[in-house]
């Protein structure tokens, strides 16, 4: 099964629309979350005005993510989904048959995770209509981190997103919806190298054990180009060179949540490179339910997994154009 999103011939005004609704989703993360270091710059001198942003911040963060979103965040967020498809463009190809995908919830893996990995939004409601039906109430889970950005929180949250633990993951599961993660995560990007593919797999358990527990399938994901969206600067890593050695900088990035990068796109802006991205679902990988499993039989699935997405990469790189890729799994 197969489904490609052709880019359609559009006027300058639905350009300059595409441009700002794609740059919003980079930019407004690291607006909302710079806003609090504002605060201390302008606390010395209007006081007021320090203190009167930080309350409103806080009241933005106390609102409840359960709230509907207004119809024009809604039209916001098909159009945001809409426009990505075309604009990259997209193309998504099944390895399985709509049939395979209808037994849930699944547990879908998603690789790899780059500056932001934007292609997972396919599994988003708001992209329902290019998933099969067995998919359509996927969530999609996220760091922690980006929920105490504000009005951010919620657009994550209206588009699908939660945040990532185990008892929201276990918690989805039970309801019998599906959820996409990428298993590589923040962790990930302090491995990515330009001009190559990374997958941080190799420790990650967690997510099979909890696929196990639920009996979920475990349905791998490789997404061509998603690399190449963004181009990147991570702070005392990259520039200053290694100021921070990879293991003490890789322990306060787990703190924190993510990693402290410059990020830049098209011409210098936030908007993401007309890179084409190749999306590849494989078939879903059986598993038993086993309420608490081993971590013989823990590693045993994770192996399955690692091998499937490596054989996603080799048997998909040519028809996705990157035939000279190379895959490093960590």
């Amino acid at each position: 099964m197969g489904s490609d999103n052709k880019p359609a011939k559009a006027g300058p005004l639905h350009r300059v629309a595409t441009f700002l609704a794609l740059s919003f989703w980079i930019f407004g993360l690291l607006f909302m979350s710079l806003w609090w270091i504002v605060d201390l710059f302008l606390l010395p001198r209007w006081p007021l005005l320090a203190v009167s942003m930080l309350t409103f911040k806080v009241l933005l963060l106390a609102a409840p993510l359960s709230i509907e979103p207004p119809s024009f965040v809604q039209r916001f967020l098909r159009f945001s989904m809409v426009a990505a498809g075309d604009y990259f463009p997209v193309t998504i190809v099944w390895e399985g048959e709509e049939a395979d995908y209808e037994k849930g919830p699944f547990v879908i893996g998603y690789e790899p995770h780059s500056v932001l990995p934007q292609g997972i939004c396919v599994f988003c409601p708001y992209s329902a209509d290019v998933v099969p039906a067995g998919l359509k109430d996927t969530r999609i889970l996220v760091s922690s981190a980006g929920f105490w950005a504000p009005v951010m929180r919620h657009m994550w949250w209206w588009l699908g997103c939660r945040p990532v633990s185990r008892q929201c993951f276990q918690t989805l599961l039970r309801k019998g919806r599906s959820v996409a993660v990428c298993p590589g995560g923040v962790k990930e990007c302090i491995y990515m190298q330009r001009g190559q593919e990374v997958a941080y797999l190799r420790k990650r358990h967690g997510f099979v054990r909890l696929a196990l527990q639920a009996g979920a399938p475990l349905v791998p994901v490789f997404c061509f180009g998603q690399t190449d969206l963004y181009s990147y600067c991570r702070l005392f890593f990259d520039w200053p060179k290694h100021l921070i050695p990879r293991a003490q900088w890789a322990s306060f990035v787990r703190r924190i949540g993510y990693v402290p990068m410059l990020v830049w796109g098209w011409c210098g802006s936030f908007m993401p490179k007309q890179v084409p991205m190749y999306i590849v679902v494989g078939k879903p990988i059986a598993v038993p339910r086993i309420e608490e499993p081993s971590q013989e039989q823990v590693q045993e699935y994770l192996d399955k997994f690692i091998a499937s997405m490596e054989r996603l990469f080799r048997e998909h790189k040519k028809a996705a154009g990157h035939e000279s890729a190379m895959l490093t799994i960590y």
